[in-house]
């Protein structure tokens, strides 16, 4: 079992969906884990709602970035737990039992990927990733962050996310 599980949720100017994507977080069952907001310097109200949720969020900042891969990596540079999970504004997990059943399948692993059920307005459907990951496939898809969990030591062997890529610095990395 891991030992501690780091979620980080960026946003900027989504006030709807960072209140969506925090009342998810916090009202999970299973609770052993760290919660980092990173804001880029919101004005819509992101920085008083985190600063009304400071006894939710372990930590959270609201300040200028540089794109969305400068606000993960400031998530990272902050994160202690074992695993890393992204959740970003806007994002949400299907029900509070989320993590508690993710987490068994939490297993010392680089990289632990899920199938995702992806909800636009009324429309859902699963996004199926494949059991083994290849070259061929990364070469089209990616598993998304919301269904993806990355041991610290990934990021320590191989770096963080490359910010001079505006958008495919995570394909990049899993590659």
């Amino acid at each position: 079992m891991i030992k501690k599980l780091s979620i980080i949720t960026i946003n900027y100017n989504n006030l709807a969906g960072l209140q969506k994507t925090v009342e998810s977080v916090i009202s999970q069952t299973w609770q052993e884990f760290e919660y980092i907001v990173i804001d880029g310097g919101s004005t819509d109200g992101g920085a008083a709602y985190l600063e009304s949720q400071t006894d939710k969020i372990t930590y959270w900042a609201s300040e200028p970035d540089t794109g969305i891969y400068n606000a993960m990596n400031k998530g990272i540079a902050r994160a202690t737990g074992e695993y890393l999970f992204f959740l970003n504004s806007g994002d949400h997990f299907i029900d509070a039992n989320s993590l508690q059943k993710a987490k068994k399948q939490l297993l010392n692993e680089a990289i632990i990927y899920f199938n995702i059920e992806v909800r636009d307005n009324e429309v859902s459907y699963v996004l199926e990733n494949p059991e083994t990951m290849s070259f061929f496939y990364l070469h089209n898809n990616l598993p998304c962050h919301q269904c993806t969990f990355i041991h610290q030591s990934v990021f320590e062997r191989i770096g963080y996310y490359d910010e001079s890529l505006q958008i495919v610095a995570d394909w990049k990395f899993l590659i």
